[in-house]
């Protein structure tokens, strides 16, 4: 039989009811649009198409500590649509791919207006 320090018991006792959903409140629910939710990324390249107004962004995570969390993101999300918010923006949808070869690389495609600049940050999450 496996045995814990006691120490490492009660700091796993106490922790079993928020992680089964009862430290929950109606006054604290739990968002899926939280601010921890969402992964900060930055654009690698910005190509535009001036003729139609659209400009392709190819991005990957701006702090490599997110990278597993970015790549199981796209893999769950490829051709589907997300949300990306650039600085203080609205969150505004958006389709995105994975780049299949470059691993935690993503690509979306937005209106001139709407789009970043080469090498901006924003953020992006799953969408409502």
């Amino acid at each position: 039989m496996l045995r814990l320090p006691i120490s490492v018991s009660l700091l796993l006792a106490g922790a079993l009811p928020f992680a089964l959903g009862a430290g929950q409140s109606a006054h604290n629910p739990v968002s899926t649009h939280s601010e921890t939710a969402a992964i900060v990324c930055r654009v690698m390249e910005r190509h535009a198409d001036k003729e139609r107004g659209t400009v392709l962004i190819l991005f990957h995570q701006r702090d490599k500590a997110d990278q597993p969390r970015l790549k199981d993101f796209l893999v769950q999300h490829d051709g589907g649509t997300i949300e990306i918010q650039i600085g203080a923006g609205e969150w505004q949808k958006v389709t995105v791919w994975r780049m299949r070869n470059c691993f935690g690389r993503g690509l979306f495609i937005l209106s001139e207006n709407d789009a970043p600049k080469e090498k901006a940050i924003f953020k992006i999450r799953a969408a409502s």
